[in-house]
């Protein structure tokens, strides 16, 4: 089931970041739901925000380094269990919606 969370994001190309709430998809076998604790924002995340690398979509979400407890692992996930801290270190199945 879908589940709506919170974020930051920034709704044009100034890159002003407020809050803003998100609907995330329905978990898949293969998927981890991590609860993120911290978010790393580095330059090229402001480039995309502010629009400076051709055109951007908006709302956007910046930030694509994590780190957080897995809430959830889907049936065919073997390397994590719930209660684990988990990161993601670069883009991984970026949906491009938001």
């Amino acid at each position: 089931m879908a589940q709506k969370v919170a974020a930051i994001a920034t709704h044009d190309k100034t890159g002003h970041l407020t809050k803003f709430e998100i609907e995330r998809r329905a978990p898949g076998p293969k998927d981890v739901v991590i609860n993120i604790k911290y978010s790393g924002i580095c330059h090229s995340d402001l480039h995309q925000a502010r629009s400076e690398w051709g055109p951007s979509i908006y709302p956007m979400v910046p930030g694509h380094e994590i780190v957080g407890i897995v809430e959830e692992v889907g049936a065919e996930v073997t390397g994590f269990k719930v209660g684990q801290r988990a990161g993601v270190g670069c883009f991984v199945e970026s949906c491009r919606k938001c």
